[in-house]
């Protein structure tokens, strides 16, 4: 405390005798440096240098530079109205038919959310899948293994050891599984199905909320290339909701059910 007031009445001392206030230098505050300095105003509010880029005037006059011909020049296809047609190189035969074809994109490729074995003995465990009942779509997708679905799931078999922890079989129902996680599923006294969904028959199977019990859709038929895959599960369903239909005219009967349900 001694040496505070100390120090104060030092300072107070200097003040006095105008020490300190020639110690300090006032040059930063100077009148000439104050002249060179802008003030801001609504005078002289701008964007920076750069920021705002003028248009190039064509057509107007010689004032601009790009009067008469607009910079196009004299007469030729490129002073004309257009460059011709996109991908035209004057009646060559342009590059992309001289390059040979390879590959292509599948149009009606389905895209399956892939689920694996290791994840449903987890989510099992955790209490979040019922193993005594059939685990569908909507319970993988309940159970957060799968979030945005386009086509359907697949089930994989990785973690198919842990299958054997488990105290019952379990039955499957998915769009698509792999050769050994069925093989797996099945040899423990399990069971894996698979049932084609359309587009708005899956929206309907996950989200049933979102449907008035009347209007939800019924059985989505596969298509000819996916009929081996999915009939031998389905068949016995879709002749009971559609008793219209032969046993032998399901495959490739979507558009016959459309015609009827108009």
């Amino acid at each position: 405390l001694m040496s505070m007031t100390a120090a104060m009445r030092a300072v107070r001392g200097s003040i006095a005798t105008g020490s300190l206030l020639r110690s300090v230098s006032f040059a930063p505050f100077s009148t000439s440096v104050l002249k060179e300095t802008k003030r801001i105003g609504l005078h002289n509010l701008m964007d920076n240098e750069g920021a705002k880029k003028r248009r190039k005037i064509k057509g107007r006059g010689p004032g601009s530079g790009r009067g008469k011909t607009a910079g196009r020049g004299h007469k030729g296809q490129k002073s004309r109205g257009s460059m011709g047609k996109p991908l035209f190189e004057g009646g060559q035969t342009p590059l992309h038919r001289k390059l040979p074809k390879k590959g292509f994109k599948r149009t009606n490729k389905l895209i399956y959310s892939p689920v694996n074995c290791k994840a449903i003995v987890e989510r099992i465990h955790q209490g979040r899948i019922d193993p005594t009942k059939k685990i569908t779509i909507k319970v993988l997708f309940d159970a957060g293994l799968a979030n945005n679905i386009k086509d359907g799931i697949k089930l994989l078999a990785v973690g198919i050891e842990g299958l054997t922890t488990l105290d019952c079989p379990l039955n499957i129902e998915v769009s698509h599984a792999s050769k050994e996680a069925k093989i797996a599923v099945e040899e423990l006294g399990g069971s894996v199905s698979y049932r084609y969904f359309n587009k708005s028959a899956l929206r309907a199977h996950i989200h049933p909320h979102k449907y008035h019990p009347a209007l939800l859709p019924g059985p989505s038929i596969p298509p000819p290339r996916l009929a081996d895959r999915y009939l031998p599960f389905m068949e016995k369903e879709l002749l009971e909701y559609y008793p219209h239909l032969n046993p032998g005219e399901i495959e490739g009967a979507e558009e016959k059910v459309q015609e009827a349900e108009n």
